[in-house]
């Protein structure tokens, strides 16, 4: 996978967040929070991974699902609840 065809996807794992992606003329994605528009990352390809505008390393091509969850708890995304799963039945052990 190239890199613009990850960033693509990763802007529509983002996006699904509901954060708001701009794609910026250098490749790069600005992601805002749309609940508090000042809080911020930018987003930038280089290698086989995805990083931070401060330097962090946020996720690798291939992980863009994960690469999109850590930017959002990052930007003080709420997450969204999950459904309860059915607790997992153990059989009785005789005494």
């Amino acid at each position: 996978m190239d890199a613009m065809t990850a960033s693509a996807i990763l802007a529509e794992q983002l996006a699904a967040r509901g954060l708001y992606v701009t794609k910026r003329h250098d490749g790069a994605l600005s992601v805002t929070n749309p609940l508090h528009p000042l809080v911020g990352e930018v987003v930038t390809t280089q290698g086989d991974g995805y990083i931070t505008d401060y330097g962090y390393e946020i996720g690798e091509h291939g992980d863009e699902h994960g690469t999109a969850d850590r930017v959002a708890f990052l930007l003080g995304l709420p997450r969204p609840r999950l459904p309860e799963q059915p607790a997992e039945r153990r059989p009785e052990v005789a005494a």
